[in-house]
């Protein structure tokens, strides 16, 4: 089974190389996976840097995680499309893991695991692994999954029936990866493997929770009552 694994980055020169060292040192076969980082119009290394780790690199120069991911899944040639982010380190079974439930279960459309915040304050570390986890964990029992974008997989095939070149969140609104675990399990069935964790940065709740949601509550309006398109989510590195 082949396996391409995404990776949206806007400069990302900081946090891009453990990514990658994390994703080369996979138990997965090196002939078996294709790793695509989307250079999303970095303006520092972060091309460089995925070359000299010798991945592909796709180009977006349009910004938006949502376009960059959508670019990386189209240009994906494998039978099942693993997303993280680049300030993600996966753990060295991340793929065999992935590959084993799509191999037992060929009905199966999508995986999706715990992320958690090792960087986050001790509140902000407790709310990842226990009501996150939690609320990943019911929404799949309930038929409803919902997944975080550094963490799952899809097959590739159930990704092109929920209408690829829109699969991802168009308005920004919901989030690229919640907006298309809506769609996908439409389609197909969803597992939530509560030991595929991820350990990615906690430095988006820098903005400040309450920026946060004002932001989330001002881009509601906009895109159902005013049908523009969401707020741009600020630079924070």
């Amino acid at each position: 089974m082949f396996l391409s694994i995404v990776i949206p980055a806007y400069n990302e020169e900081k946090y891009l190389p453990s990514c990658l060292r994390a994703v080369r040192e996979q138990t997965y076969p090196a002939d078996g996976y294709e790793i695509i980082v989307v250079d999303n119009g970095s303006t520092d290394a972060t091309a460089r840097i995925a070359r000299g780790f010798g991945v592909r690199v796709v180009e977006e120069p349009v910004k938006g995680i949502a376009r960059a991911r959508q670019v990386g899944f189209e240009a994906a040639r494998g039978e099942i499309i693993a997303s993280t982010d680049a300030d993600t380190v996966v753990p060295p079974f991340w793929l065999t893991r992935i590959a084993a439930h799509f191999t037992q279960d060929h009905e199966l459309g999508g995986v999706c695991g715990p992320v958690y915040w090792p960087d986050g304050q001790l509140h902000e570390r407790l709310v990842m692994k226990y009501p996150v986890t939690w609320a990943l964990a019911v929404s799949n029992r309930v038929g409803c999954s919902w997944w975080v974008g550094s963490n799952f997989a899809v097959r590739a095939q159930v990704f092109w029936l929920v209408d690829g070149f829109r699969g991802f969140d168009p308005d920004g609104l919901l989030g690229d990866d919640f907006y298309l675990s809506l769609q996908v399990n439409h389609k197909a069935r969803v597992r939530f493997d509560p030991d595929l964790v991820v350990h990615s940065s906690a430095r988006r709740v820098r903005e400040g929770y309450f920026h946060y949601l004002q932001r989330m509550a001002l881009s509601t309006v906009r895109v159902v009552a005013l049908r523009k398109s969401a707020l741009s989510t600020p630079d924070i590195r």
